[in-house]
């Protein structure tokens, strides 16, 4: 009889136990999630012991959505609808407390130094991985690659001036735009040849010093 009542409250306790479980996630783990930030699965810890189920409930209440595998947001709502987040946003939360940079034609083209390029793409340097990698459906070029803890815009420039083929940009044509740009006191001269010192190649370093020459003293 003793052996018998105790599987009969083993029993209620699993059941009950599992019971209070899911119920108690249902109802208190409803995390206070910022529309357009992304989490990592480990993010939801601070909700509850068990992050992996909580994220896929709340991927499938539609206030998380999946980037990738382990990788999450919650949605900005808008007049049209769920929005995705940024993809700063989208990386922070993949690299984690790694640094990164994006940059590519959308900074290279708004210098002014004659690219015009389009990739389809979004290339980002990073002090982590190198290849070509999907998150929520945009396709991002990652490079373990030297750059600046904070690029400034004569860093950029440099960048631009290492990699002008994949801008599909003459080195004729940026240089023109350079010694152009340098005329209208636009970039730090002193700061410009610090980046092609410390990031670009001899070669790069040695048409920035031209451009400086060509461009003559500040006016």
């Amino acid at each position: 009889m003793a052996r018998g009542l105790a599987k009969r409250v083993e029993a209620r306790y699993v059941f009950y136990g599992n019971f209070l479980t899911d119920a108690t996630m249902s109802q208190t783990a409803q995390p206070n999630l910022e529309p357009g930030r992304a989490y990592r699965t480990r993010d939801l810890r601070r909700w509850s012991a068990n992050p992996t189920r909580l994220a896929r409930r709340l991927v499938r209440d539609g206030k998380l959505r999946e980037a990738a595998h382990g990788l999450y947001y919650a949605p900005v709502e808008s007049r049209f609808g769920p929005a995705p987040a940024r993809e700063e946003e989208i990386l922070r939360a993949f690299f984690g407390k790694s640094r990164f940079v994006i940059t590519g034609p959308p900074r290279w083209n708004a210098l002014g130094l004659g690219s015009t390029a389009m990739f389809a793409a979004t290339l980002v340097y990073n002090t982590r991985r190198t290849g070509d990698f999907t998150l929520d459906g945009r396709r991002f070029l990652f490079r373990r690659v030297l750059f600046p803890e904070s690029p400034s815009p004569e860093w950029f420039v440099v960048d631009l001036l290492q990699h002008h083929e994949m801008a599909g940009a003459s080195l004729d044509e940026l240089k023109e735009g350079l010694v152009a740009t340098l005329r209208d006191a636009r970039w730090n001269r002193h700061r410009l040849r610090e980046m092609a010192s410390a990031y670009g190649t001899r070669a790069t370093l040695a048409l920035v010093e031209r451009c400086l020459a060509a461009a003559g003293p500040v006016s």
